[in-house]
């Protein structure tokens, strides 16, 4: 699994605030921080599917789509 590593100086508030606010939403910083992640990509390499795609499983949907990466 790729892992992203996010170091902050010592005298940086952001990972206290980053924190506080997943604790506000019941959920983990590493969520809340993927997201943040998540929101700002928006739609930034996604595509259309193939013209008359027709998927059986929502996978075939997330690979068409760019969301998932392809296994093959």
């Amino acid at each position: 699994m790729p892992t992203l590593k996010i170091e902050y100086p010592d005298y940086d508030a952001t990972p206290d605030h980053i924190a506080a606010l997943a604790k506000e939403h019941g959920i983990t910083p590493e969520d809340l921080i993927k997201r943040a992640i998540n929101a700002y990509l928006g739609d930034y390499g996604l595509k259309d599917p193939p013209e008359g795609f027709k998927p059986k499983t929502l996978t075939e949907v997330f690979v068409a789509t760019g969301v998932y990466k392809p296994t093959d």
